[in-house]
Order: structure tokens, then C-alpha cells, then sequence
């Protein structure tokens, strides 16, 4: 454990469990702290710590939240911080970001190694039902014996069922076409809806939240693609890891393969965040994921 001294200097609150955060080096590090503790603040005093003993550059470093306020009071925290202690480096090269976000970029950049053409577009929560509203016959079909894929009765509630499962589908990594193959009925339906959906974004050169996580973590099974992300990644560190569902824990283990160095901040309080369709899961096994 090492903390720059100007962060002493600058911080000399900082009680025990926060000083362990902020002055882990290097490898895995798991963090779990209730609202209140202080634990947003001990990781972006722990990146300002890696900048400043010099473990890492700017554009190394990479800190993920789940909503674009919460990032955006993060890189406000990073600044101010890095203001009080004099860090003059270039914070503009740092990644502040949501995971799709980040994904985003990622797939901005290596597009041509999907099946997406040029300027793709990103379906948002609203514009993904808009999206299946205006292709339901398409996707979702008629209705027999007055029920939609034989659970909804109206269109509507169709649409946002729908929607709910595609996204479950892809976030859990949900082969569609086991699904499609099911003797169940509904699973059976739901899985060739799943796949007329697909090929339709495809055609529509549109991708979704879901996707735009799956199509990220298929580039990073690429060697070449994985190689040229995560080359120059030396920390990845993630605030409410709580919050994460299976593909965004894969894609954060995936991101850190090479260097190892993930710390995930976390609440274990399943009330606060169950109601996302998120799984604590994914902090409780940490320990075991990413020995």
C-alpha cells in the first residue's frame, strides 16, 4: 500500500478502510460500503493516487458508473480532487463513463469488425419500443386465440414484455436459439421473436443498450480487437458494481484480463437495486471470479 503525499498532505482524514482503497497498487479489489461511507470519494482519490505515484497515465485509467449524473459527479469529484492536491495532468485523456458509454466508444471505433454499417444509431429505452412498434408485425406477429406470442393481450403490453425479455436475453447471454427449440411454447416464440428482432435492428443499422454491450463483448473475444482495447488499460474501476448484470460483469472482466487491476465498489443491500433487473451475484462472487 502507497498514497502520494500530497494526497496526506491534502487528506489527512481519511480513516482506515479508506486508506486501503486509496493506496491498493495493483490486482483485484473488492469494496463494500453502505450509502454514506464515503466510497465514491475513496475511488477517485485512489485514481488520483495511481496518477500521482505515476502507476498510470490518464488515458490508462478507466471509472464506470451506472447513470450518466452519477459520471458526470464523478469527473466533477476527479477535478476538484486533482485541483486540491495539484495534479497537472491531462484529465481530458481519462474515461469517466456509464458502461455503455464506454461501450459505445469502443464499438464507435471498431464497428467495421461487426455486422453494423457506418453510423449506426443506438435505440434508447423509448425509441426501442417506438422501434417495436413500428415494426410489430414484423417482429412480434398476429395474435392467436387473442393473445400476443400466446401471453399479452394488447399490442402494447406486448411491445413491453417483449422488450423486457430481449434485453434479459442479451444481458444474460441467453443463446436465442436454444430458446427457439424449447418445448415450452412461449420460451419457443419468445426465442424466434428474439431473432426476427435482431435481424431487424440489423437491417435497420440500429443497435440497442443490450446489444451495444453483447456486440462489445463478441469484439473482445477477437484477439486482435481485445488486444488493440486493452492494450494501454492499466485500471478499471467501478462505483455501484452492484448495479452490473452478468454481460457487464464479463465485459469488465474481459477489459481487465491483462492487467488484473479491477476494483469494484459495491452495496450488498439487494433492496436498493433489485427493482434494475440487476444481481448482486455479481459482487457477492466477485472474490471467486477474480481470484
Amino acid at each position: 500500500m502507497s498514497i502520494a503525499p500530497a494526497i496526506e498532505q491534502h487528506y489527512p482524514g481519511l480513516n482506515d478502510a479508506q486508506r486501503a482503497i486509496v493506496g491498493h497498487l495493483d490486482g483485484p479489489l473488492l469494496v463494500i460500503a453502505g450509502p454514506g461511507s464515503g466510497k465514491t470519494y475513496s475511488i477517485v482519490l485512489r485514481a488520483l493516487n495511481l496518477l500521482l505515484l505515476e502507476r498510470a497515465q490518464p488515458r490508462q485509467l478507466v471509472l464506470c458508473t451506472f447513470t450518466e449524473k452519477a459520471a458526470f459527479e464523478m469527473r466533477d469529484r476527479m477535478a476538484a480532487a486533482a485541483r486540491q492536491v495539484g495534479y497537472t495532468g491531462d484529465l481530458s485523456e481519462l474515461t469517466v463513463s456509464t458502461i455503455h458509454s464506454f461501450c459505445n466508444r469502443v464499438l464507435t471505433q471498431h464497428w467495421h469488425r461487426t455486422k453494423l454499417g457506418h453510423s449506426f444509431d443506438t435505440l434508447d429505452e423509448l425509441t426501442q419500443l417506438l422501434f417495436l412498434f413500428e415494426h410489430f408485425d414484423e417482429i412480434l406477429g398476429p395474435p392467436e386465440n387473442d393473445l400476443f406470442l400466446g401471453k399479452w393481450k394488447t399490442r402494447w403490453s406486448a411491445i413491453e414484455g417483449a422488450r423486457a425479455y430481449f434485453n434479459k436475453i442479451t444481458e444474460e447471454l441467453v443463446e436465442p436459439e436454444r430458446l427457439a427449440a424449447s418445448a415450452d411454447p412461449f420460451l419457443a416464440a419468445i426465442g424466434s421473436a428474439y431473432r426476427r428482432y435482431e435481424r431487424a435492428l440489423l437491417d435497420a443499422n440500429r443497435t440497442d443498450f443490450a446489444h451495444l454491450q453483447r456486440l462489445v463483448y463478441d469484439l473482445l473475444g477477437d484477439p486482435t480487437t481485445a488486444d488493440a482495447v486493452t492494450r494501454d488499460l492499466r485500471y478499471v474501476l467501478v462505483d455501484e458494481y452492484q448495479d452490473t448484470n452478468y454481460i457487464q460483469e464479463q465485459l469488465l472482466l474481459k477489459l481487465t484480463e491483462r492487467s488484473r487491476n479491477l476494483c469494484v465498489v459495491g452495496d450488498e443491500d439487494q433492496s436498493l437495486y433489485r427493482f434494475r433487473g440487476a444481481t448482486v451475484r455479481n459482487i457477492l462472487e466477485f472474490p471467486q471470479r477474480v481470484p
